[in-house]
């Protein structure tokens, strides 16, 4: 109960209409930390990670995450990177978890309905790195290129970030008007990648693809 009114509060979402769900149509809210080693070879060796989302024809609303505190460092000043039009951006340490909040707060009353939809108007820049691979047994919830980048931050070495105790929570729009135009999601899966070192094989194929372009573009010079 305290995270769901944590969540709300700060998303300006007191009057959920929770009777406005529709059971046919499944909400969902995929959640992805990828994680970049300073060596790449070195799971101990720290680096930086950054949170990225994907949501189903719902656009996000705003979501109360939650990460294991001792496993993240995060700046308030810097770690932000969701889009401008969520406002509403809150973090708190309540061990054995952060908690970071981030989503629409006053422009909720006229939110940009499909942030994190894939395929959707809103213009995301966020590609996955082709290098990442799942961390640690951690779900496959396929590619997030075409989502939205929400946090970052760094971890020490001999670190590794992980998912807090408490579980994440999503808010999810149902249309343009507020108040009355947020669910919770029907679920919240999350997962951890890591950008890991290109196969040989890989660095071999992009190699000989470089070599033959080279070779292609001199041959066409001739």
């Amino acid at each position: 109960m305290r995270r769901t009114t944590t969540c709300c509060t700060a998303l300006a979402c007191a009057a959920l209409a929770l009777s406005a769900h529709s059971p046919a149509l499944a909400s969902n809210a995929w959640l992805s930390l990828n994680l970049e080693f300073n060596d790449p070879t070195d799971f101990g060796s720290g680096g930086t990670w950054t949170m990225v989302g994907k949501v189903d024809e719902r656009g996000l609303a705003g979501l109360s995450t939650y990460l294991n505190a001792a496993s993240v460092n995060f700046d308030a000043a810097t770690g932000f990177i969701a889009p401008a039009e969520f406002d509403a951006r809150e973090t708190l340490v309540s061990l054995p978890d952060r908690e970071i909040v981030v989503g629409f707060g006053f422009n909720l009353i006229n939110p940009t309905l499909d942030i994190g939809v894939i395929g959707g108007t809103w213009a995301s820049s966020y590609v996955d790195d082709p290098n990442l691979a799942l961390y640690a047994g951690n779900p496959d919830l396929g590619s997030f290129t075409g989502g939205v980048a929400l946090l970052t931050g760094t971890f020490d070495a001999g670190a590794v970030p992980a998912w807090g105790a408490s579980d994440t929570l999503a808010n999810l729009l149902t249309g343009p008007t507020s108040p009355g135009n947020v669910i919770g999601a029907d679920n919240v899966l999350t997962t951890v990648r890591y950008v890991a070192v290109p196969e040989p094989t890989a660095v071999a194929l992009g190699t000989l693809a470089l070599a033959g372009a080279a070779l292609v573009a001199v041959r066409a010079k001739a």
